[in-house]
């Protein structure tokens, strides 16, 4: 065998093995925690944006996510609601958090328990932003608040991570069912997993 093929074999073989081994150490806990229905009490829950399609059309994922809020703070009657993400897709019109609200307030919730975090493009963008929010509006650090995150299932595990590196020392979380190409988004979430290796804050 010529010795560039027997490179590039060994090449493929070392990259495929490097990817199953990541992959068998990092998605069980990915899982493990979509498995668990998490529904911690708060007194902020963030509400994690997600894809915004044309101008102001919230994807199913997202879809998803608002109506999970909208049980979940009908249920605690209490907490305040941080719908949270920007505008910054071609065409899109109003931010993630915006899109959020107005849906929200049409499946009943009080316009006076939003406070928007509405410029973040990102997940760590999300926490950074929302930290400072909260500590601004409750007139407290945000560790001494129960705080909590909602997302999809599938997301949880990663963006608790974030949340600490943001300087969360503790936070809840409520999961959110993904119903649909789960294998896609599983799939997904172990590739953009590697901006945890990147990103080193607070």
């Amino acid at each position: 065998m010529n010795i560039i093929p027997k490179i590039l074999l060994g090449t493929v073989c070392g990259i495929a093995g490097y990817l199953g081994v990541t992959a068998g150490a990092y998605l069980p806990f990915v899982v493990r925690d979509a498995r668990k229905g998490y529904r911690d009490d708060c007194d902020y829950l963030l509400v994690l944006g997600g894809l915004v399609i044309g101008e102001e059309t919230p994807s199913e994922h997202l879809l998803e996510r608002i109506n999970a809020a909208a049980q979940y703070l009908k249920e605690n009657t209490h907490c305040f609601v941080m719908p949270c993400g920007g505008c910054f897709r071609d065409g899109q019109k109003k931010s993630e958090a915006l899109i959020i609200k107005e849906h929200l307030v049409g499946l009943g919730i009080e316009e006076s328990r939003f406070v928007l975090e509405d410029k973040s493009t990102t997940t760590f963008e999300n926490f950074e932003n929302a930290f400072k929010i909260v500590e601004e509006h409750s007139g407290k650090n945000p560790n001494e608040l129960k705080i909590a995150f909602l997302s999809s299932d599938y997301h949880l595990h990663r963006a608790g991570i974030i949340a600490k590196r943001c300087g969360f020392t503790s936070i809840g979380k409520v999961s959110c069912p993904n119903k649909s190409n789960i294998l896609k988004n599983y799939t997904r979430e172990y590739f953009v997993a590697y901006e945890l290796l990147k990103k080193d804050k607070r």
